[in-house]
């Protein structure tokens, strides 16, 4: 489980990031298309906080 929290909490970094950039990016371009990219950040953080709760509840001993 503890693989699977450091695995989540990468994803969750990704999306987040990559939401932000692209969808900033696509919002100064005027595209239509910005939100679709935008509504990814709150998903990455919601894996964000999965993948760390996980981490620490199964800490490796």
């Amino acid at each position: 489980m503890h693989k699977l929290g450091v695995i989540t909490t990468l994803a969750g970094l990704i999306l987040s990031v990559v939401g932000l950039v692209v969808g900033f990016w696509e919002m100064l371009r005027s595209s239509g298309n910005s939100m679709a990219w935008l509504s990814l950040v709150p998903l990455g953080f919601v894996g964000l906080m999965v993948g760390v709760t996980l981490t620490q509840l199964f800490t490796k001993r």
